[in-house]
């Protein structure tokens, strides 16, 4: 050994012991609230909710309505719900905006700003009319539905409905719901789910509708497993050489469907094509694909008059087969972080494009500048060994933000987890084997909410970035998970129910031992999330005590090393070598 190594080896303790007597003391960050209740996903304070509906901005405030259900935490006769922000981040429920009437219960729908008056319901205020566009279905439930209007000319601070309604029906169509409306080409144009396809409507006033076309009749366009609904056709621009030199103006029509989904139950596929004002037609390489891989991210649609334009997506972050089950008490369903959609281009000679789904700008806000740790040395993770990533957090919480960067290597490919832990060997894990990423939710303990959520524990993506470098953004909540991994290419949400907070971090290659599978931590960052939920009085704060019964966590299972011992193993192997 060489004086100059032997001085780097004395060098690198010194720092190790520095860097322990400069970690701050962990402090306990959780929000006092009910269990389960998410701290910065929106939620109801009380009963139930579902699709988001009507979607819209005006007058520097966002605007979300929702499916709700106001006497009970299961679902029942629909209202639309509202809730505000100015941020997208922080949300303030407001009343009921539209209440069951002599027509049925108020179902999925949009909302727009007429803002040309061409339904006439503009008055002397100087408001622009926001229009609302639903389904109303009668108490036989599916078997009569039709679409009505109600307007607000006070900013929706309240809803008039529409003497003439319904201004839309088909007697012959018992699945014909969720209008989705925006104005293209001198008229409006509304997708609507009919049974297994979109129809399309034109209108010069919302009120007067004739049908343009379908799309979906045929079996070979998209998945036909369940009834599709929520549509939303959005036009989006493809950056084909990534400098902005070449445009492909498209446009994408998500449809979710019920059941059908790539991990069992409720999901929301896409298409890539081009509408013409009056018809939309299907690049064939864009059929079956999904908006989002895991098995809790359904019927999302965008803002209308989004003021910076973009295609800003909130979806209902639950499944159909088990969201009546979910074990909260006043409450039940919350919504996802608000994401952009955007589009990349595969192969644009065989018209190849993929949506890609990121979160809001905004939501960097929720970024607690006290609670942050940040990692840019490169970290060999080997085979059979675990690095816990935030070991030096000078914070606890299970609102957390990861960014990451890794390296693998190919032939052979590493088998790696992240996972979102606890002290009692519940987690939560986004991983990558065999050319596909999984989201596990096995090892939490509620996983026997009903058998379709215990089929659905583990969910899979196929990779389709080749890249050695995999980029991955995690969301964790108390109760959820968001991924967003190689810039957005593939996307997994899932919802979970641990008895206690998952507030530490880990990562794991669980390549077989002895394996030449190179995994490397090129960086990453951890913040700790705020929370903004504000407690309703009398809400039920104690949670409940659960034993788990579920083996081991794989955090047993292997060798843990911190972060120093990695950078001393390192300096050791090289000082020896």
């Amino acid at each position: 050994m060489t004086l100059n190594k032997l001085a780097l080896c004395f060098v690198a303790l010194f720092a190790l012991e520095l860097e322990g007597i400069a970690s701050m003391p962990k402090q306990n960050t959780q929000c006092t609230t009910e269990e389960f209740r998410p701290r910065y996903h929106f939620s109801p304070a009380e009963h139930w909710i579902n699709d988001p509906n009507g979607l819209i901005y005006y007058d520097g405030v966002y605007h979300m309505f929702y499916q709700y259900h106001p006497n009970d935490t299961i679902w029942g006769p629909m209202h639309w719900g509202h809730a505000i922000s100015t941020n997208l981040i922080t949300w303030e429920e407001l009343d009921i905006a539209l209440a069951p009437d002599d027509l049925g219960d108020i179902f999925s729908g949009s909302s727009v700003v007429d803002t040309t008056n061409t339904t006439g319901f503009k008055t002397d205020n100087g408001n622009d009319p926001i229009v609302a566009i639903y389904t109303s279905a009668s108490e036989e439930g599916f078997l009569t539905q039709v679409q009505s209007l109600a307007y607000s000319v006070d900013k929706a601070a309240t809803f008039q409905k529409y003497v003439n309604n319904p201004v839309l029906r088909d007697e012959n169509s018992p699945d014909f719901r969720d209008p989705n409306v925006f104005y293209y080409g001198g008229k409006w144009i509304m997708s609507l789910a009919v049974g297994n396809k979109i129809e399309f409507y034109g209108s010069p006033d919302l009120k007067t509708w004739s049908k343009l076309s379908e799309f979906g009749a045929d079996p070979q366009q998209g998945n036909h497993d369940g009834v599709w609904e929520c549509p939303d056709l959005i036009p989006l621009i493809a950056d084909v050489n990534g400098d902005g030199t070449k445009l492909d103006e498209l446009w994408v029509l998500l449809v979710s469907i019920n059941p059908g989904g790539p991990n069992k139950g409720s999901a929301t596929q896409y298409f890539v094509g081009n509408f013409d004002g009056t018809t939309f037609t299907s690049f064939t390489w864009s059929n079956t694909q999904w908006m989002d891989w895991g098995p809790d991210n359904y019927a999302g649609v965008t803002f209308s008059n989004e003021p910076q334009g973009r295609a800003l997506v909130v979806s209902w972050m639950s499944n159909w087969n088990y969201a009546n089950a979910t074990p909260t008490s006043a409450w039940r369903g919350q919504m996802t972080i608000p994401r952009t959609l955007d589009l990349v281009v595969v192969n644009r000679t065989a018209d190849q494009y993929r949506l890609v789904s990121t979160p809001a700008e905004e939501l960097q806000e929720l970024r607690n500048p006290l609670h942050y740790l940040e990692y840019n040395a490169e970290i060999n993770v080997l085979p059979q060994s675990i690095i816990n990533l935030t070991e030096q957090a000078a914070f606890s919480t299970p609102l957390m933000e990861l960014e990451i960067t890794l390296n693998i290597s190919k032939n052979p490919e590493p088998s790696f987890a992240i996972c979102a832990h606890n002290t009692i060997g519940e987690e939560v894990c986004f991983g990558y084997s065999n050319a596909e990423y999984y989201l596990d939710r096995s090892k939490t303990t509620n996983t026997a909410l009903n058998t379709h959520y215990t089929g659905a524990l583990v969910s899979k993506a196929v990779r389709e970035a080749t890249e050695e470098v995999i980029s991955i953004r995690m969301f964790l909540d108390v109760s959820s998970i968001e991924v967003f991994a190689d810039g957005g290419l593939t996307t997994m949400t899932a919802i979970h129910f641990s008895s206690q907070p998952l507030d530490k971090i880990y990562i794991n290659n669980w390549s077989k031992a002895g394996s030449s599978a190179i995994l490397k931590v090129k960086n990453f960052k951890v913040y700790g999330l705020h929370c903004w939920f504000a407690e309703r009085e009398g809400a039920v704060t104690t949670p409940t005590t659960v034993t788990p019964t579920d083996p081991p966590s794989a955090a047993a299972q292997y060798q843990v090393f911190s972060l120093g011992t990695i950078i001393l193993l390192s300096l050791a192997h090289w000082v020896l070598y």
